[in-house]
């Protein structure tokens, strides 16, 4: 019987060596969220720690390297650590099975997008990894902080995750392109288009797929959402760089 989640992989970050876990869900109840639509999401959590005591501890270096959005640092990352904390909890619990061949055909048969780092860097994981998944599935979104210090080989699948101009102007430098958070009024920069969900709440994630690392693509940038005190919070960082 088809699963919604399965364990990928179990292993040590490739960030700090610690041991971390590599979780694919949606395969039957996709998610909740409008924006990335109908993706199958992946989630890159710490073996050892809730993922909201390790946020509020200092403690997802494993998973989440030195992002400057971590609750420990500015406090504006806008994922909703109640849905990985419940992953989190389904794991300890052993509810999610070993992927095998068997899921991975399934993804082949179908494509469905998949959404690399729902939450935690992608990068953590090794990308032999992720190879064989996003092969399967042909379609996929992806973004890292970590573009700084990491293999070029991730440039044709992920964006470079940024919060400011020199960021990004140095990021595409090295060859990468360009996924930007900006303040709600914020001009774009003049090779950057806004991110399709935003001019257009019809077109998700999962539809548009401009967001794959591709380098002939244009690069992205998206107005800052989510709860208003990470909001507040990410607008006071930006005044601070």
């Amino acid at each position: 019987m088809l699963r919604n989640g399965y364990v990928v992989w179990e292993g040590a970050s490739l960030i700090d060596s610690s041991p971390i876990v590599l979780i694919l869900t949606g395969f039957v109840n996709p998610t909740s969220n409008r924006k990335t639509g109908r993706q199958i999401q992946s989630w890159i959590l710490s073996q050892n720690y809730v993922p909201t005591y390790a946020a509020k501890h200092g403690l997802d270096n494993s998973i989440c390297g030195d992002c400057p959005l971590k609750l420990s640092k500015t406090g504006s990352c806008y994922v909703n650590l109640l849905t990985p904390n419940n992953i989190y909890r389904s794991y300890l619990t052993g509810n999610y099975p070993q992927f095998s061949d068997k899921e991975l055909a399934l993804l082949q048969h179908y494509r469905y997008p998949i959404r690399l780092g729902s939450y935690g860097d992608p990068i953590a994981v090794p990308l032999e990894v992720w190879e064989p998944l996003i092969l399967a599935s042909g379609k996929h979104t992806g973004y890292t902080h970590r573009h700084k210090n990491c293999d070029r080989a991730w440039q044709k699948y992920l964006m470079a995750s940024v919060e400011t101009e020199t960021d990004a102007k140095q990021a595409q430098k090295q060859g990468w392109r360009t996924f930007k958070i900006i303040a709600p009024d914020a001009p774009l920069s003049g090779n950057e288009i806004l991110c399709r969900h935003t001019e257009d709440d019809r077109i998700d994630c999962s539809k548009c797929l401009l967001c794959d690392g591709s380098s002939s693509k244009p690069n992205i940038a998206d107005k800052v959402h989510g709860l208003n005190w990470k909001v507040s919070n990410f607008l006071k960082y930006l005044e601070s760089t």
